[in-house]
């Protein structure tokens, strides 16, 4: 895995737009949470990482394969082939009792068939030492689901929530203390050794699992990385395109491969993307005089804005898109109906995983980063964490360790078995290896393995899809060069938990976008938008994060 970057959703591409991080909350309430009297983060909370350490596990390195590709100014490190024998980190079956887990997870690609009809599961469960039960829901409708099943507290025992999720779910710290365990007993300092998949996660990763001053979570690391702009290289080379470098070749680009007739159009989404290169900032930013400004008052935004209504009113954007903010991309763009995208970098590997055999010639590549005038490029952040995994409050010490042994299970990392087997499944089954080493999925792979055991507890970061020829050395090389221009980030060390009332902003803003994208709106609308932002509670949100720098003297 690349990082938690799985797949695009509507709901994730603005919530950077209000400042929001992996561990703030949100727009939707959680009534059946909203009466407990703990700590909660409704009004916003902040703490350095140092600060947090007496809660954190402490870390214990294993490394069974060294990278040969070694990642730069913060980039994932890249490994360019399979090890030719593979370690089991975990030895022992991690549920003695035998007993049955429930757990939910997002997916982006289609249902698998499941347990009782699936061999992949099959073989890890018989390593866990215990059924996993999934509840998988389509990633695209996770939030949506998610608010009910908090609110009426009927969670599973593992449950994995990612960040962006949690930012559509007012007084989500209270729903946090209400129904999910405090790890801390468990995971705190020399703790985590009795765990060494878990210990091996790094720390800054861990520092966003805790909330209202307790571990609650098992982190998923992130590179760092929220989006890319991906583009079809295989489409591009049949029609004589290049990668853009400035905002006038993406134009000549939505009119060069835009074809009605032939059924393809230039683009999906790639608002954010447009954004970033037009130099407004990931979240916030000071203006000269020392004010936090957010990216949504910026005259880069504005222009961004502007520039993608003019790539929806010239045709460029996909019909599927232009009517339906949700679309389903994936499919969209590996079926060639439009060639260039915003994705989490995740989304890469897993869409050759779904075309490796109906499309040998798909080539999904991303553009090197550009700036609109070509001049130089930033690139965003995002927090070391950004997808958790929950433990059901009140199932019992025995059984919280037997979860969290699942967990270690799941977090073993490139160059065990364990990490093949919850990737892959059984050599020569669901898997053959190629030339190089790498696996490659047989019939039954591509039916029965998905990505599900990889949602219940991360990994560290990595870049090892070697079984796709070509994609690590341009991942790598992708990731190098981004990570060198990442801007710098005003909060880099906090782990801040947003204001409620400030998260809950982003609906109203997001719908204005879209009219305003969509020419039902015109662009002046903006500021009004941006004007309704500021009056119901993003001014509010300014003083508290500029508390937040104040209180740490930045």
């Amino acid at each position: 895995m690349t990082g938690p970057e799985i797949g695009g959703t509507r709901r994730r591409t603005f919530i950077s737009l209000l400042g929001v991080g992996a561990a703030a909350a949100g727009g939707v309430t959680l009534t059946g949470c909203s009466n407990s009297s703990s700590g909660s983060s409704t009004s916003g909370r902040a703490e350095t990482e140092d600060k947090l350490s007496g809660l954190l596990p402490k870390f214990i390195a294993y490394e069974p394969v060294k990278p040969d590709l070694p990642g730069e100014n913060g980039a994932s490190p890249g490994f360019s082939h399979y090890p030719s024998e593979l370690k089991r980190a975990v030895p022992d079956k991690m549920v003695p009792s035998g007993k049955e887990v429930s757990a939910m997870t997002p997916l982006w690609s289609p249902m698998p068939p499941g347990l009782g009809k699936n061999s992949y599961y099959d073989a890890n469960n018989e390593r866990i030492g215990a059924p996993v039960r999934f509840n998988i829901l389509n990633g695209n409708d996770y939030g949506d689901k998610l608010g009910p099943i908090l609110a009426a507290g009927n969670v599973p025992e593992l449950l994995c929530i990612p960040g962006w999720n949690i930012s559509g779910l007012t007084r989500f710290g209270q729903a946090v203390d209400k129904l999910f365990e405090d790890l801390t007993p468990y995971l705190a300092g020399d703790k985590a050794a009795e765990y060494p998949m878990l210990a091996n996660l790094p720390t800054r990763a861990w520092a966003y699992g805790v909330w209202n001053s307790q571990l609650k979570a098992v982190p998923f690391p992130s590179d760092g990385f929220p989006w890319a702009l991906f583009y079809r290289k295989d489409i591009f080379d049949q029609v004589g395109a290049q990668p853009p470098k400035n905002a006038d070749e993406v134009l000549a680009l939505g009119k060069q491969l835009t074809d009605a007739k032939a059924g393809r159009w230039a683009f999906g989404s790639v608002a954010d993307e447009m954004a970033r290169m037009f130099g407004a900032p990931g979240s916030w930013r000071k203006d000269s005089s020392g004010k936090l400004v957010n990216k949504i008052e910026t005259p880069e935004f504005e222009e961004s804005v502007a520039f993608v209504r003019r790539l929806f009113q010239s045709g460029y954007v996909h019909p599927e898109v232009v009517a339906n903010a949700g679309a389903d991309e994936n499919a969209l763009f590996e079926g060639g109906k439009f060639v260039i995208r915003q994705n989490g970098l995740g989304g890469w590997h897993e869409a050759l995983q779904r075309q490796q055999t109906i499309n040998p010639k798909f080539n999904p590549q991303p553009v090197m980063p550009f700036a609109h005038d070509g001049g130089a490029p930033i690139t965003w952040g995002g927090d070391p964490a950004g997808i958790f995994t929950f433990v059901k409050k009140g199932v019992g010490e025995q059984r919280v360790k037997e979860l969290l042994g699942v967990m270690n299970y799941t977090s073993a990392p490139f160059g065990t078995e364990e990490y093949v087997l919850y990737n892959y499944g059984v050599e020569g089954k669901h898997y053959v290896k190629q030339a190089t080493g790498a696996p490659k999925l047989t019939a039954l792979g591509q039916k029965e393995v998905s990505q599900t055991y990889i949602f219940l507890g991360g990994r560290p970061t990595a870049i090892t899809e070697s079984e796709y020829p070509g994609y690590v050395q341009s991942m790598s090389a992708w990731q190098n060069a981004a990570a060198k221009v990442r801007e710098k980030n005003l909060f880099d060390g906090i782990r801040v938990e947003q204001p409620a009332k400030m998260a809950a902003l982003y609906q109203p803003f997001d719908d204005a976008l879209q009219d305003i994208f969509r020419g039902r709106k015109p662009v002046s609308e903006l500021k009004t938008a941006v004007k309704q932002w500021q009056t119901n509670g993003g001014n509010e949100g300014r003083d508290f994060y500029a508390k937040v720098l104040s209180d740490n003297g930045r």
